[in-house]
């Protein structure tokens, strides 16, 4: 959740991720946020590294939703 926080500094991340963990494909969150599937790939890999999740293997999927969902409910 940390790794989630510092992220909000910057939409952009919180909007691919979110994107992504709404939709679980990378190509169906590259069409809900108009850009290429390849750039959605790219940052997928950067946020992954950031947040030490593995975001392309189902757990690192979960994990990044619930950490998401808790950072959310923390920060109402």
């Amino acid at each position: 959740m940390a790794a989630i926080a510092r992220m909000a500094g910057n939409p952009e991340d919180l909007e691919t991720l979110d994107a992504y963990c709404a939709t679980g494909s990378q190509r169906r969150a590259a069409d809900l946020l108009h850009l290429h599937h390849s750039s959605v790939a790219r940052r997928i890999e950067q946020l992954g590294k950031t947040l030490g999740i593995e975001l392309t293997e189902p757990t690192g999927l979960t994990r990044a939703r619930l950490a998401l969902t808790a950072w959310r409910l923390l920060d109402d």
